[in-house]
């Protein structure tokens, strides 16, 4: 089916950096994102394909993973030419489309592929200063049907709090007092667009918070780094005896790690659970628990909006009920320095298998049932070769590394 004027728009709000938890849990003051969650439907277990930005909007866009989106990491960002984004779809449905976006997204990497519009601003530019008036006046002149693809960087590091914000009653921490500003901001959007907008809410991958900053914790990383990175020494078990300390030293329930900054470097749930909550015309509230994927975001949009396409992708819709679905997950942040030591994993409901195929170190299994923070991992061979074997055989298409190093130190990766 093609668009018409009395077809639903689509706003696609994707916050970096947004943790699951932050929304599942209801972290700091956010009126307006809980009355979202309320109104809406929410996938609470949904996991991002990458733990870093360019690949996890990669998959959000295309519904496929890197070895077939050709988007590897920050650096391997070129769309692959074969691959078909959801501004295309929607704009040879009819939908006009638009994208403002920061950070890595750069028209280098081919994202900008089927928008009519595709605003590139500097990370330093926010809802927190004079930009929210340009991006309100914008969403108001869209023509509709309209998509427009928001993508904002309040979250990310170096976070800057409004002063109105940064106390202790908005938040346990800068990023949690961000969140409470950042909601009042997304509500004044919102009520820019037509009410037969599909809103949805989303994030590209989760973030470690609780200890960046700290002394003990920037003198454990250097010090980790040095050896995991450099040398190719295993340090996990030295890692994991950190965390299980540390766990005892932040609010209970708050699932992180002391000797990591920020996202890109593991494959744990605090860095690849990521809220979607989809609110609107045609929307039924509920929510899902299922464990679902990024890949299935494209899909399950095409069907809200009822636009017919044939789709030779890895994704499914979530339209309809869905049952668990193993999500596959990657690891290839700058921080790492170098594919020989990227990350992969498989998550299921209960279990989460994780291998390091550069390096010559034993894989890792945890029992998130009865280790939800993924500190203590077990030995059981027979479900290590089953989850093993449920980890994806995927033909890899050609990547190809940009250009644009300059860039990327400008956002603070190395």
């Amino acid at each position: 089916m093609n668009a018409t004027r009395d077809s639903p728009n689509l706003l696609v709000i994707c916050v970096d950096c947004l943790r699951g938890d932050a929304i599942r849990e209801g972290w700091g003051e956010t009126p307006f994102i809980d009355s979202l969650v309320e109104r809406g439907r929410s996938y609470t277990e949904l996991y991002a394909s990458a733990t870093t930005t360019t690949p996890c909007v990669a998959s959000l866009m295309t519904g496929q993973y890197a070895e077939h989106n050709g988007v590897r990491s920050l650096r391997e960002a070129r769309l692959a030419p074969e691959a078909t984004t959801l501004a295309e779809h929607l704009r040879d449905a009819g939908y006009h489309t638009s994208a403002m976006v920061t950070g890595p997204l750069v028209d280098e990497t081919d994202l900008d592929r089927g928008f009519d519009e595709y605003r590139y601003r500097e990370n330093d530019r926010s809802l927190f200063d004079d930009w929210s008036w340009t991006a309100a006046d914008e969403l108001e002149t869209l023509d509709s049907p309209f998509f427009c693809y928001l993508h904002l960087w309040e979250l990310h590091e170096p976070i800057s709090v409004p002063a109105r914000y940064d106390d202790e009653q908005y938040g346990r921490w800068p990023y949690e007092r961000a969140l409470s500003a950042l909601d009042a901001q997304l509500e004044r959007l919102v009520e820019r667009v037509p009410e037969d907008t599909v809103v949805v809410l989303h994030g590209d991958h989760g973030e470690s918070i609780t200890w960046r900053g700290h002394p003990l914790h920037d003198a454990a990383k250097r010090v980790r780094d040095k050896i995991r990175y450099e040398f190719g020494l295993d340090t996990r078990r030295a890692e994991r005896m950190l965390d299980r300390f540390a766990e005892h030293l932040v609010p209970a329930g708050i699932a992180d790690r002391f000797v990591e900054s920020g996202h890109g470097e593991t494959v744990f749930d605090h860095a690849a659970n990521v809220p979607l909550v989809l609110a609107g015309p045609g929307i039924e509230a509920g929510r899902e628990s299922a464990v679902c994927r990024q890949i299935d975001v494209l899909p399950t949009l095409l069907d809200v909006l009822g636009i017919d396409s044939t789709l030779d992708i890895d994704g499914e819709t979530l339209v309809g009920g869905i049952d668990d679905r193993d999500a596959y997950i990657r690891a290839c942040g700058a921080a790492l320095r170098g594919r020989e030591n990227w990350l992969r994993a498989v998550r299921t409901p209960r279990s989460k298998y994780i291998e390091h195929p550069g390096r010559d170190w034993d894989s890792e299994l945890y029992d998130l049932a009865a280790d939800p923070a993924e500190r203590r991992p077990i030995s059981d061979p027979e479900r290590e070769r089953e989850l093993e074997a449920r980890l994806p055989d995927l033909e890899e298409v050609d990547s190809e590394r940009l250009a644009i190093d300059e860039r990327l130190r400008a956002l603070g990766y190395r």
